[in-house]
């Protein structure tokens, strides 16, 4: 049964992956894949990743936390409005 999961999930995986591409490719004519916009957003969901997986390594003192859930704050806000911004500069 866990191998039949498993596949299903790499799967759903799959085709994501090749619809993603699909995505990418229709907005390369627009120019949006050199906006640097673009690579903001990128970075800033780098940044959302690392801070996802960092929880479990700080130490538990009130100003770490307080600082870490500011960063996680200031970079959602960011990557909400740089999505924005994208969806102004480039409807598609």
């Amino acid at each position: 049964m866990v191998w039949f999961l498993a596949f299903a999930f790499l799967f759903f995986l799959f085709r994501r992956a090749s619809r993603a591409r699909d995505r990418l490719a229709e907005c390369e004519p627009t120019g949006m894949l050199r906006s640097p916009l673009f690579h903001t957003q990128t970075a800033l969901l780098f940044a959302l990743l690392g801070l996802m997986f960092a929880p479990s390594y700080l130490p538990h003192e009130r100003w770490i936390t307080i600082g870490y859930l500011t960063a996680l704050a200031i970079v959602i806000a960011a990557l909400l409005l740089v999505r924005r911004a994208l969806k102004w500069r480039y409807p598609i």
